[in-house]
């Protein structure tokens, strides 16, 4: 039976065909120089990211090989949720100065917004949605991380999923507090919530038992049979 053990760069195709995507959603007819600083600076940055988390993963199987393609390729979409950057906003919209920190869209109460989608008066599928998203949001990340061994200590994998849902919280708030300063920005439109860092670390945790079911179920039979093979 023929075996094609594929070279963890070929990854770098997830990228490339990420940005063929972005490139024919973002880039319309007419479309400016700003339109293309968008696409190129955000693609950059986590193209940056995904070749140095690439560089320090392990690929031993073609298993491993769709892992990091399609962790590589997670990272795109991860960040075109959650942060994003768009350029041409500080650059088209009227600044009026004054920026601010709008409290509507912080909450520092633990488990109130996680209450208000599944238990409140408002109840929804889209706000049942939004919370399962936010709780499955890193488990990725946290199965990645391990699976291809770029971190191997199950507690450091957690603490790394904190500090990532934090950064993203913070981040999240930076924005809303720069776009403050422009006409109708309202405060900015994204929500800084300390249950997206409740359920972003818990879905972290939660990525971690899947690993573990994956290393008893899948991973160690397979290390065994490349043992036997080599032998």
């Amino acid at each position: 039976m023929l075996r094609i053990k594929m070279n963890k760069w070929y990854c770098l195709l997830a990228p490339l065909f990420y940005f063929i995507y972005a490139y024919t959603t973002q880039i319309y007819e007419g479309a400016g120089f700003l339109d293309y600083l968008n696409v190129i600076v955000n693609y950059g940055v986590i193209l940056v990211l995904s070749i140095w988390l690439m560089s320090k993963s392990v690929v031993e199987t073609n298993l491993h090989f769709v892992i990091l393609f399609v962790f590589v390729l997670y990272l795109f979409v991860l960040h075109s949720y959650v942060t994003y950057v768009n350029i041409a906003y500080y650059f088209t919209q009227e600044y009026v100065g004054n920026h601010y920190v709008s409290m509507q869209q912080i909450n520092l109460s633990p488990f109130k917004t996680i209450h208000n989608y599944l238990f409140g008066s408002l109840v929804a599928p889209v706000t049942v949605i939004q919370t399962v998203g936010n709780l499955f949001l890193l488990s990725p990340l946290a199965f990645a991380l391990l699976s291809l061994k770029i971190l191997t200590n199950k507690v450091k994998v957690a603490l790394t999923i904190l500090l990532t849902t934090l950064f993203i919280e913070t981040f999240q708030f930076f924005i809303n507090f720069s776009t403050s300063g422009y006409m109708y920005s309202e405060g900015g439109i994204r929500a800084i919530d300390i249950d997206d860092v409740l359920l972003n670390t818990a879905g972290g945790v939660l990525g971690i038992l899947v690993f573990n079911i994956y290393k008893k179920l899948i991973s160690t039979p397979l290390d065994n049979k490349k043992t036997v093979t080599s032998a």
